[in-house]
Formats: C-alpha cells, structure tokens, sequence
C-alpha cells in the first residue's frame, strides 16, 4: 500500500469514528466509499485505525504532546483496567456499574 493510500485509509477512519460523535445533519463522511477488504492489507488497515484513533483522541482532548507510542500505552493500561474490572465481577467481588 502507498503512503498516500495509507493516509488515506487513516483520514477515513478517523472521519469514519468522529462523525459518530455528530449529528447526522453535521457529519462528513456521508457519501464515504465503500473500503475493500483485502487481506494483503489487513496489517496496513489495522495501522491506520490505531492512528485513527490517535488523531480522534487528539481532536476529542486537544491533548497534542502524546505521540502514537504514549498512546498505545494509554491504551493497554485502559484494556488492562477494563479487563481487571470484568474479572473482578466475574469472580462476584465488585456490583457491576
């Protein structure tokens, strides 16, 4: 995949998850072409959805100063609490919320 190909993939993700936050009327992904799935480009799309995600946070929390990697470690700490959590209900020690 080129790089132009790729930041694009990235821009559609990222348009794909803040028009979520919007109303319909607001949003700009509406007329947003359909994404092939192929696998020679699963390790690509998957890359592009974690910088998505980067961007999204960027945007949401005007939080520049962590870079991709700083956000990765946000994320696994925020996965290792949620998954800590569901196994403390699991296990009845904690009401679920």
């Amino acid at each position: 995949m080129s790089e132009q190909e790729f930041n694009k993939r990235v821009e559609m993700f990222v348009t794909s998850l803040r028009d979520l936050y919007l109303d319909i009327v607001e949003r700009e992904g509406t007329e947003m072409p359909k994404i092939e799935l192929k696998e020679e480009n699963l390790t690509d799309d998957f890359t592009a959805m974690i910088m998505a995600v980067h961007l999204l946070y960027i945007s949401i929390t005007g939080d520049d100063e962590v870079d991709l990697i700083g956000f990765t470690h946000m994320v696994n700490r925020l996965v290792f609490q949620w998954l800590m959590r569901n196994k403390e209900r699991e296990e009845g020690h904690e009401q679920p919320e």
